[in-house]
């Protein structure tokens, strides 16, 4: 069996959704490399790793604190105004009714907290403790042809780059399964979260977390998917240097980046998990190196060309108009390393975001 988990990103609900996602595109129909030899509940079973519960934990505490939030212990020290005052004003709206569908308050209190407290360091213990138990429950056995895989989202990405690091520096961790097969990481924040201060996560390119076709890194395949226009994903993009890892991610063809273009947009909601996998590139990239660690089987190019024109008429029906595509466009236009407070930066583009979607 081959367990694939399944990691969130900001805010709630993404993964009620996200195993029909992977699901829906996984078309013997479209794709005949995947046919009957590979059905997927026969020989693929996804797990949500969810962590939720601890965030709107932590976002409580906050709440209670009131107008003592900066003496409040769960702070880390030496934090920028900027990000104690982001993280003011999610709580505050968190205290209005209703703030079920704020964007702030389900999507930005994550990452505000994630950055300004020790949640990190608990997220990270605890959804390994979640993983390793988990296929111990399964009676995993490498031996067996048992393998595993995540697909990660958004700040799911700068999560499980902290978890696999951990799993795999330490003993007994995830090491002790094997490496992933697959790590796909979409809409990856991970890079960005490390240039805002005061991450102290290290340098995500000089990690455990990378590919290798030999026994180092953390997965065999790193697969890594970017949108032009998502203003998460693109400030900072994650995109590793040519010595990435071993140094022969590159050479051995077992990192597979992919940019998608300003014109490969089919919904305002560039940064959704489901808009990313929609793209004929990014899940025919998946199920190719989860069927194959060499990715040898694959669609083929009538195939490709097929599911292209289908996903370009989906592109024009998006109706997005050009003023849409613009503004999405210029919130990244702004952001300079030069800013005196980052954080408070970032927090205004991603509000931006939030009322462009609505």
């Amino acid at each position: 069996m081959h367990y694939i988990f399944l990691v969130h990103g900001m805010g709630n609900g993404w993964t009620e959704d996200a195993e029909e996602i992977v699901k829906r595109h996984y078309k013997k129909e479209s794709y005949g490399f995947l046919a009957d030899s590979w059905p997927f509940d026969k020989y693929f079973k996804l797990e949500t790793v969810d962590f939720n519960a601890v965030f709107e934990e932590y976002l409580a505490q906050a709440k209670e604190q009131g107008d003592k939030l900066e003496q409040w212990p769960g702070l880390k020290g030496g934090l920028q105004s900027g990000l104690i005052n982001a993280l003011g004003r999610i709580v505050d709206l968190a205290k209005t009714d209703p703030n079920k569908n704020n964007f702030a308050v389900t999507h930005l209190a994550d990452v505000a907290l994630y950055m300004a407290t020790n949640l990190g360091e608990l997220v990270k213990n605890e959804i390994m403790k979640k993983m390793t138990t988990y296929l111990a429950e399964q009676n995993f056995s490498a031996k067996r042809g048992d393998k595993w895989s995540v697909i990660a989202h958004s700040l799911g990405t700068r999560v499980m780059t902290d978890v696999l690091h951990l799993g795999f520096s330490t003993q007994p961790g995830l090491r002790n399964y094997g490496k992933a097969e697959v790590l796909m990481m979409v809409a990856n924040v991970s890079k960005l979260l490390q240039e805002l201060p005061p991450w102290s996560g290290g340098n995500v390119y000089e990690t455990q977390v990378y590919p290798s076709a030999g026994p180092l890194g953390a997965c065999w395949n790193f697969i890594n998917a970017t949108h032009t226009l998502d203003p998460f994903a693109i400030i900072h993009e994650f995109d590793p240097p040519p010595d990435f890892g071993d140094g022969y991610a590159f050479i051995d063809q077992v990192y597979h980046g992919m940019r998608l273009a300003m014109a490969d947009t089919t919904s305002k909601e560039v940064h959704s998990f489901e808009h990313y996998m929609e793209h004929p590139d990014v899940h025919t990239a998946l199920f190719r190196y989860l069927v194959s660690r060499k990715g040898k089987a694959g669609p083929t190019n009538k195939e490709m060309e097929e599911a292209r024109r289908v996903y370009r008429l989906n592109t024009l029906g998006a109706e997005l108009t050009k003023d849409l595509r613009e503004k999405l466009d210029a919130l990244k236009q702004p952001w300079s390393d030069k800013y005196e407070d980052q954080f408070a930066a970032m927090f205004d583009i991603w509000e931006e975001y939030g009322e462009l979607i609505k």
